[in-house]
């Protein structure tokens, strides 16, 4: 029974991990098409939707690199565990004891990356190339 718990675990992992694989590939996708569906339209549209970009580049043949970054981040949720002792004795019609209580918490922890929407516009307004990085 002992050896079926690390077992458990190492499989639960894995499926975890299959998981995230699986939906990042689903997001990943997502993000394609929205990135996808502006190309080819002008740019004034985008930046009526998005907002102004965050940084603006040459794209060195008399276009533009419009970039808009921000931050994400994730919490992981805190967990506690909590270890209960006692012991009791009975001596007749009384009975002794005693308990001790040890709480361990975990607080979350909070993951921070940045991510980027590049779109590459021609001198005339024209989206003709896009990018990301980061979901």
């Amino acid at each position: 029974m002992r050896r079926m718990i690390p077992i458990m675990k190492r499989i639960a992992a894995i499926a975890t991990v299959l998981l995230i694989v699986i939906t990042l590939t689903g997001c990943a996708a997502r993000m394609n098409k929205v990135m996808a569906s502006w190309q080819g339209q002008n740019f004034n549209n985008l930046m009526a939707s998005w907002g102004p970009p965050n940084q603006v580049f040459d794209d060195g043949a008399g276009g533009r690199v419009m970039v808009w970054t921000s931050t994400r981040s994730y919490t992981t949720p805190g967990s506690s565990t909590t270890q209960t002792t006692g012991s009791a004795t009975a001596t007749g019609n009384t009975v002794w004891g005693t308990a001790a209580s040890h709480t361990t918490y975990n607080p979350g922890q909070t993951y921070q990356w940045r991510v980027y929407r590049m779109f590459w516009v021609t001198k005339d307004g024209t989206i003709y190339r896009w990018a990301w990085r980061g979901l």
